[in-house]
């Protein structure tokens, strides 16, 4: 488990904000590698532009040990989720109704959530952060934004891959019986999770 000192997260929004953040940032950059590339190219090239509309927040989790190494990011956005009811328990949708608002036409709940766009951590660090440590980081993010607004439900898109949709599993996340398509026509599935 990373140390809580260890580290700290920088709102992308704050750094750019600052004068010389945008330079900052693309040399905090350059550093970041994934083994996803989709990932990897939207920090890099995308994430600044995102921040700018405000489509998105991205959040850069650096290491205080070592020059703000970068240790991983992920951005988060608000966006509307759909959950056909017949995939959530009776408590389930007691919960999640109170957030949304039933439609009688695709027998579901839909619901503002709070979407995982992107997540990696830094392959080129020194400093391991696995994939558990940085989704407990991301999920206390996404614990405090609702608290500061209102709602439940976080949400990710990913492809369907074994090792991938096991480890979202083991971090308490359950399939969507939704099928999307990315841009490059990638099959993509939703999981969900109440916080």
């Amino acid at each position: 488990m990373l140390q809580e000192n260890s580290f700290e997260i920088i709102h992308l929004f704050e750094l750019l904000s600052m004068e010389g953040g945008e330079s900052l940032f693309k040399e905090m950059a350059d550093s970041f590698s994934s083994i996803n590339k989709d990932v990897e190219i939207f920090f890099k090239e995308k994430a600044v532009q995102s921040c700018k509309l405000n489509t998105s927040s991205t959040y850069i989790i650096v290491s205080t040990n070592r020059n703000l190494e970068v240790l991983g990011y992920f951005t988060l956005a608000t966006k509307m989720l759909t959950i056909k009811l017949s995939t959530l328990s009776k408590s389930e949708q007691k919960t999640i109704n109170r957030y949304g608002y039933y439609d009688e036409d695709s027998d579901s709940l839909k619901i503002p959530a709070i979407l995982i766009a992107q997540l990696s951590r830094n392959f080129s660090s020194k400093i391991i952060l696995s994939g558990s440590d940085l989704m407990d980081i991301i999920l206390k993010q996404v614990k405090s934004i609702l608290n500061l607004t209102s709602g439940k439900t976080v949400f990710l898109e990913c492809e369907k891959i074994k090792n991938l949709t096991d480890f979202y599993e083991s971090q308490h996340f359950k399939f969507l019986d939704t099928k999307l398509l990315s841009k490059d026509s990638k099959e993509l599935i939703q999981m969900y999770r109440l916080i």
